[in-house]
């Protein structure tokens, strides 16, 4: 580990040497102030290319000195004239490490301080390289089962720091908790909340009162009406205004979905889906940092794997193929607990719309979720609440993140029960017993069903 001594350091150093000495003369208490250890950030998320993001090597493991807390800069610090592009953000958590992604408007030196909130530990400090404005950090050595809060502050000293703003207020700190390496894990799922409307504001207020450990979101982000809009825009107010409470406290994991591939949010020719989610590393998915794209991607909670495909394959997007191969490489490793699939379109649906466009995911992929043992797969694109059982597997379509919602159609004989609600999904896993809860937005409950784990 290289390890620097830069003037920040230096300087933070002589503060709290300082504050060190003004405690000693008012208590009389000893007290020992070392000098804080500030890892050099070597590698951080690239700008995005038209045609081809490069790939991103996580941060290297840091490694701190015990010493007392610093001044840690919080929500009351003034805004920069610096903006966020895409607001700070949880993309990943492992008992030990977070992945945080953010994006700022135009390239400035500062710092990311992480600050133990459940222990008492060092505040880790990060350095941003002010050569960057994307800037994804993967911070390693944390303790599992752990709340910390993350905040970006621009400037090079304690008394010039200023947070970045975004939509011209404050972001402010974004907490997380570590993932636990045992214990009942709590997860949502939603999907097609992509048009900022009231009730998936209303909805997403509900789920952050869940106590969850993270959501999935089983595709169209965001669906870009207008045209000729800025897709950050687009961005900032259908997905990161709604969703700020709970991306502000756990990652949320999702699925590309047909209307996130339209021409209209599309970015440098590609769907700014890719920009605003850039892939990120799991220990348990070797390779899958180097990844140009998050089209597809697994990450492991607790010996569960989770896998989310790109079902637009089965219609004309590019990648079927090494999606395929990657797939079965998956599915072949059978050193997990159990497997989940997340991805958008629904293989079974009993929607009175987009009649039909459930049968190429039947076909192409169910056969290899059976032959897997996958018990569950979520999905979205049919705009209702609907569980369906086929052979051993139980099949939800949550699709009903916002107030447009379809109508229900015949009833396939693999439904169970279908709702035209407004809702989201509550799992629950602890030990070989998942059970899940469809809560409409109003609060009443949909469905609850158990289902058995294992391979």
């Amino acid at each position: 580990m290289k390890l620097t001594t830069n003037t920040t350091a230096l300087y933070r150093y002589m503060i709290l040497l300082v504050l060190g000495l003004l405690i000693l003369s008012c208590s009389g208490q000893a007290v020992t102030v070392e000098p804080p250890v500030v890892e050099e950030m070597s590698e951080h998320g690239p700008a995005a290319t038209p045609t081809k993001p490069a790939p991103v090597t996580p941060s290297p493991t840091p490694s701190f000195t015990p010493s007392p807390t610093p001044i840690v800069p919080g929500a009351e610090i003034p805004l920069s004239n610096i903006a966020y592009r895409l607001p700070l953000t949880i993309r990943h958590v492992t008992p030990g490490a977070v992945t945080l992604f953010f994006e700022l408007a135009a390239p400035a030196s500062g710092s990311v301080f992480l600050r133990p909130v459940d222990i008492n530990a060092p505040t880790l400090v990060e350095d941003l390289d002010p050569a960057q404005t994307r800037h994804r950090l993967t911070i390693d050595g944390l303790e599992p089962g752990t709340r910390y809060e993350v905040t970006v502050a621009l400037g090079s000293t304690l008394d010039d720091y200023q947070q970045p703003q975004f939509l011209s207020r404050a972001w402010g700190p974004v907490s997380f908790r570590t993932a636990s390496e045992s214990g009942q894990l709590r997860f949502g799922v939603l999907s097609d909340a992509s048009f900022g409307d009231s009730a998936t504001t209303a909805l997403i207020e509900n789920m952050a009162g869940a106590d969850l450990d993270f959501v999935l979101h089983a595709g169209d982000v965001v669906d870009e009406t207008e045209q000729d809009v800025d897709p950050f825009d687009s961005y900032a107010r259908k997905y990161y205004t709604p969703f700020e409470p709970l991306l502000k406290q756990m990652p949320i994991y999702t699925a590309i979905g047909n209307h996130d591939q339209d021409p209209d949010i599309r970015w440098q020719d590609v769907p700014f889906y890719y920009h605003a989610f850039p892939p990120f590393p799991d220990p348990h998915i070797p390779g899958q940092e180097a990844m140009e794209r998050s089209q597809y991607y697994a990450f492991v909670y607790q010996d569960i794997r989770f896998i989310v495909l790109d079902s637009q394959v089965m219609f004309g997007a590019a990648g079927r193929k090494e999606q395929e191969a990657w797939l079965a490489d998956q599915l072949a490793d059978t050193g997990y607990k159990t497997t989940i699939m997340l991805f958008h379109v629904a293989p079974f649906s009993s929607s009175s719309v987009h009649i039909g466009e459930d049968l190429p995911v039947r076909y192409a992929w169910t056969p290899l979720f059976e032959a897997a043992g996958v018990p569950l797969v979520f999905s979205g694109h049919f705009h209702h609440y609907e569980r369906l059982s086929s052979n051993g597997i139980t099949y939800i379509t949550s699709g009903g993140g916002s107030s447009i919602l379809y109508a229900p159609g015949d009833p396939l004989p693999e439904s169970i029960i279908m709702a035209r609600r407004t809702h989201f999904v509550l799992v629950e896993i602890d030990g070989d017993r998942l059970a899940l809860t469809a809560t409409a937005l109003e609060g009443d409950i949909i469905d609850q069903a158990e289902i058995a784990l294992g391979n």
